[in-house]
């Protein structure tokens, strides 16, 4: 067991049992939730007097990080995918209005057939199966030109005009608290003493000054592989997009190039964070900036996300328990100990995740 009497020690993984009961409960109340979904879509899209759709009719198709479940329905003769969205978990009000400004916009986004507001159901458009992960996984020498054209519709995205809550200093520090949280204190056991959290501010302080003088665009905040679809027919297409924010530029840049799900070499994200900046020059904030200035504000960007993911990942498992986002937090704690070591500013609090994090990020050896 490691220690130290100065900076806090290990206890082990607190992986509880409650993540468990609490989703066999969800799937006791999601499966009623799927009744009323097949009931519902029955009166949509079925004509008068044909059989009623039953739950057996329905195959899921995902669900994600969060409350919200996707189903497709075979018997229907339409490419349609069913949201179930609880309006008091998901509210559906966001995604249709930030949908809608997206494809005013020409950013190709879902189109809705059918909603109902006060049951939390969507109809909408069927990208297929594939994803912007799989693209780059199975066409690995085309990465560059890939992620390049993915860059350009994200070019579109950030420019999108539509009223959104502002990504304020209040959130982006709600979002680092997950790190100590949720991954530092539940997830890896460690107790945390008075000499850490200096060096938190510290840190906390600098990523939310660096954020908040980053022009302020439209920011999707979860623009990565698992988001972006690839429809059969061609092009890209964008989901999960009702958590927009008005936010930093280089936020979006972020979630894609240093993805949680899949790791792009050093020199292709320079190459298409040069490319962004470049895109960006008639800002006379980025046309300030050097590429190197610009760069180094894309990383300081990076250590935020990777912060709160790392802190998401743990509450998903421990509270949800979705315990196979865990899968990836080394790769996120990766992203955070190579943009520590590598900036000055941040060298005391590598220091502490050398010492207590980085040797065993998921807490195995304890």
């Amino acid at each position: 067991m490691r220690h130290s009497k100065h900076l806090g020690f290990r206890r082990g993984p607190r992986i509880s049992h409650n993540g468990g009961d609490q989703q066999r409960t969800r799937s006791r109340l999601m499966d009623t939730r799927l009744r009323q979904l097949s009931h519902w879509a029955s009166a949509q899209f079925l004509p008068a007097g044909q059989a009623t759709l039953s739950v057996a009719d329905f195959v899921s198709v995902s669900d994600d990080a969060s409350f919200r479940r996707y189903f497709r329905c075979p018997k229907l003769d339409r490419a349609i995918v069913f949201m179930d969205a609880p309006p008091d978990k998901e509210p559906l009000q966001d995604f249709l209005a930030i949908g809608n400004a997206l494809s005013a916009a020409g950013v190709p986004a879902p189109e809705f057939f059918a909603v109902d507001l006060e049951t939390g159901f969507l109809a909408l458009s069927d990208f297929g199966d594939r994803q912007l992960l799989g693209l780059v996984q199975d066409e690995p020498d085309a990465v560059l030109s890939i992620l390049s054209e993915v860059t350009g519709l994200l070019n579109t995205v950030a420019r999108v005009d539509c009223t959104l809550p502002v990504y304020s200093e209040s959130m982006l520090r709600a979002e680092m608290d997950l790190f100590p949280t949720w991954y530092l204190t539940r997830l890896l056991g460690l107790t945390l003493t008075d000499a850490f959290w200096p060096v938190w501010q510290d840190v906390c302080d600098r990523l939310v000054a660096s954020a908040l003088a980053e022009p302020q665009v439209f920011v999707h905040r979860d623009f990565h592989s698992r988001n972006i679809m690839v429809p059969s027919k061609g092009g890209l297409a964008l989901l999960d997009f009702q958590d927009a924010v008005r936010g930093p530029l280089s936020y979006d840049l972020v979630s894609l190039l240093k993805d949680c799900y899949i790791e792009y070499e050093p020199w292709i994200q320079q190459e298409l964070v040069e490319d962004y900046r470049q895109a960006w020059l008639s800002d006379p904030q980025v046309q300030a900036m050097t590429p190197i200035a610009f760069f180094q504000t894309f990383e300081r960007m990076g250590l935020q996300r990777h912060l709160k993911c790392a802190g998401i990942f743990s509450r998903l498992c421990l509270r949800d328990g979705k315990s196979r986002y865990l899968n990836d937090i080394p790769m996120v704690m990766k992203y955070v100990a190579t943009v520590c070591q590598s900036q000055p500013e941040f060298r005391d609090f590598f220091q502490w995740l050398q010492a207590f994090v980085l040797p065993d990020p998921m807490g195995r050896s304890a």
